[in-house]
């Protein structure tokens, strides 16, 4: 059966195919069965939140496993924004409020789960997250009869639906399924697994819960005013099929506003068809994937890419707040909310080439409306922080080609950042700038360094940047000189021999998760992979952080980070090695989950980043832009013969699209939005060929195989390497059916054991 499935899947991707207008490209991809390949399959009921199926829209979504003991099926409610205010009752969050702190003043909060319970014993199930439709459909099996099951999270609405079908019966006569909502402890998640690190704390009032006509709702008092509430209804069809519609509201400070807002939101849901409400949604699904594309020979890798792509939109929308830890998948956890020494920044270079900026447009509105008080609470050894968080901020504008915004938006903040580092640096004997000491994060805990290789590579970075966007826009003419005085006189970074210190008086001399010592190759490029010396300095520092102390303590990110370093510096076949380790073997104290989630901490503690990251580096092998330059397939293994992408998106505002067959690149288009200057580097050409028509686009050839191109706004550029007459064509790879659907759960392949924290309810 597996091999029919897979020639009809080949037929089916190649029938059609036409010879596209001169110049043009061919898009020939079914994207409906494109996907297919990629859904969750989990041929047994996930039986704990790190198994579970998932479902959201960038703000409220579910996870879905099932409670054997209580024979339930559980979805685990989330909604982003839900988080304690206890430094400040006027506002929704205490974030940015002097003295506030993330674990017990402003966390996210459990809301809880609504529980299915069947009539009769839960003998098995299936599941099949949909990730072309954004929705999961299942079988419940138990020994009275089955529950079909449709679970979605409208785009456009603040619910999530659970459609249901029962053929359960006792005897000839049909019995009913009831729902449950089982509300969460509304006490600081930290509080909860560490009790007795604060004593003192007081929990939040006990919910209240309510029944209005058909409604009922969860109403959550906060001990510092104002409410959030979670409404339910359930429009039944009969006995045997309804629809359930769940909706929680967030309208902190007020009090007694969250639980109308969620009714109404379930009134109007309830009200619509489900045609219509699933209309809008698929479309929007639809219309996200569509704006760029990557297919790769390794059916495991492309597959988890494309997963990825789905939970960041799952979890990230422009109108919502930054994402955190868990977005709407929340669990309780040690770590309950933003983190920012390396979680943040991770968690959204993947919206940058995949051309979703979109997704990465909420962490502007962050950075924008806490900035001061940001600035006030990073104004300590923990300056690199939020100094690399700019650099995302830099990116989203960068890959956006938005200088007006860059000047206006980023250069000043970056100019107070600045200032905090220039109140840091001191003179020695020989006149140059030294930094005092400050932190590379989680080496050694909390200590600190003098000439932090980390702090150094960021401000080496925001000095370059700032200096870039000043001369870009004219602006800031009395600051350039002082800051390219200040880049001339800064200390070199530390070195022995085995390549960067963590800082002048610390050699790297173990086995270390973090990589922030190597940020200056990647991702600031302040170290030039194109410069031979950079180029001998970073290679022996990757390889020794990675080997030295048998990377006993490496983590999940260890790996994906290694893997865009390599592909940074070209060498695909490491790059692909290390991410097929990450995929396949054991990364130390972490998890990557069959549901591509991962944990910490045996388990117990979600953090988002790290997958995220990992479907980045993917990309990266396939194109890469810095240092001024686009980057054709920069670091393919040596086994991926073939490869395509289309509309991917670099700096300077660029849409890429190309073909590799054959170990060998077969045309490359580039299309600018913003008209900046365009180098482009394609390996083994020797010469780049106009093939569309329109305005005659000079090409200058340069030398190591790059082309200057004199693209202007909104022009696009077909290239090749000769006169050939060839159609230029994106499609994906076919893969085999044994390498497809590879994530979800696979039979007999449960988890050992309970892997959440044992607290209370």
């Amino acid at each position: 059966m597996k091999i029919l499935s897979y020639f009809f899947f080949t037929l089916v991707l190649v029938l059609n195919l036409s010879t596209p207008v001169f110049g043009q490209i061919k898009t020939n991809i079914n994207w409906s069965l494109f996907m297919q390949q990629h859904d969750l399959i989990f041929e047994e009921l996930p039986l704990q939140w790190n198994e579970g199926a998932f479902v959201g829209n960038g703000q409220v979504g579910m996870m879905m496993y099932a409670t054997m003991k209580d024979n339930r099926i559980d979805f685990h409610i989330g909604r982003q924004d839900v988080t304690d205010h206890r430094k400040a009752p006027d506002r929704k969050t205490s974030m940015g409020v002097l003295g506030a702190s993330v674990m017990y003043d402003f966390p996210r909060l459990d809301i809880g789960r609504m529980a299915l319970h069947p009539v009769g014993k839960i003998l098995s199930g299936t599941l099949r997250q949909d990730l072309w439709n954004a929705e999961i459909r299942g079988t419940i099996v138990t020994d009275l009869g089955t529950i079909t099951l449709r679970i979605y999270t409208p785009y456009n609405r603040m619910v999530n639906i659970i459609e249901l079908t029962s053929t359960e019966k006792k005897g000839a006569k049909p019995v009913s399924y009831t729902w449950e909502f089982r509300p969460g402890n509304p006490a600081s998640p930290r509080a909860q697994v560490f009790p007795k690190n604060d004593p003192n704390y007081i929990t939040n009032p006990r919910p209240v819960l309510a029944l209005d006509k058909e409604i009922q709702s969860c109403v959550q008092p906060l001990l510092a005013g104002g409410d959030y509430a979670t409404a339910w209804l359930e429009k039944k069809t009969g006995n045997t099929q309804s629809t359930l519609f769940i909706s929680t509201a967030n309208e902190v400070p007020a009090v007694n506003k969250s639980v109308f807002v969620a009714k109404q939101a379930i009134l109007e849901a309830s009200k619509i068809s489900a045609a219509n409400l699933l209309t809008p949604h698929r479309n929007w699904w639809h219309a996200f994937y569509q704006k760029s594309f990557l297919s790769i020979p390794d059916g495991q890798m492309e597959s988890f890419y494309w997963i990825q792509l789905y939970k960041m939109a799952s979890c990230s929308r422009p109108d919502g707040p930054a994402l955190d830890l868990f977005g709407p998948f929340f669990r309780i956890s040690q770590w309950p909310g933003l983190w920012w020494n390396l979680n943040i920044q991770l968690t959204y270079w993947n919206v940058l080439q995949s051309n979703h900026l979109e997704l990465g447009e909420n962490l502007i509105t962050l950075i924008d409306t806490q900035f001061e008080a940001l600035l006030r609470t990073f104004d300590s050894q923990k300056l690199g922080d939020f100094t690399w968080t700019m650099h995302n901020y830099w990116l989203q504008l960068r890959y956006d080609a938005n200088w007006k915004e860059v000047n206006k938006k980023w250069l000043p903040k970056a100019m107070q950042i600045a200032k905090l580092y220039q109140n840091r640096l001191s003179r020695n004997g020989t006149g140059q700038l030294e930094m005092q000491a400050m932190e590379s994060p989680e080496y050694e805990g909390f200590r600190t360094y003098k000439n932090s290789t980390y702090n150094l590579a960021l401000y080496r970075w925001l000095l370059g940047a700032m200096i870039e966007c000043a001369e870009k826009n004219n602006s800031n003419q009395a600051e350039i000189a002082a800051w390219k005085q200040t880049l001339k006189d800064l200390v070199p970074f530390a070195t022995n021999e085995n390549g960067l210190m963590i800082g002048s008086e610390q050699t790297f001399d173990k086995s270390h998760r973090h990589y922030s010592h190597l940020l200056g190759l990647y991702p600031l490029f302040v170290l030039n992979p194109d410069n031979q010396g950079d180029r001998e300095l970073v290679e022996k520092s990757v390889i020794h952080w990675h080997q030295i102390g048998g990377g006993k303590e490496l983590a999940g990110y260890s790996y994906t980070g290694a893997a865009s370093l390599y592909a940074a510096l070209g060498r695909g076949n490491d790059s692909e090695t290390i991410l097929h380790h990450f995929l396949n073997g054991n990364i130390g104290i972490s998890q990557l989950l069959s549901n591509t989630f991962y944990v910490e901490s045996n388990g117990s503690n979600p953090v988002i980043e790290t997958p995220l990251s990992a479907a980045n580096a993917i990309s990266e092998m396939l194109l890469q832009s810095w240092g001024g330059k686009i980057r054709i397939f920069p670091a393919m293994p040596d086994k991926w013969k073939e490869a395509s992408f289309d509309q991917l998106r670099t700096q300077g505002a660029f849409l890429v699209s190309a073909v590799r067959k054959n170990s060998q690149t077969q045309w490359v288009k580039i299309k600018s939005f913003s008209g900046e200057p365009c180098i482009v580097k394609i390996q083994g050409w020797a010469r780049a060929i106009q093939f569309n028509k329109g305005r005659k686009i000079v090409i200058k050839v340069l030398p190591n195989n790059e082309f200057a191109l004199d693209l202007r706004v909104n022009e696009e550029v077909l290239l090749l390497p000769s006169r050939n007459t060839e159609p230029a064509v994106v499609e994906p790879i076919i893969h085999t059916a044994e390498t497809q659907n590879l994530y979800g759960l696979q039979k007999g392949k449960h988890l050992g054991w309970d892997q959440s924290w044992k607290v209370p309810e």
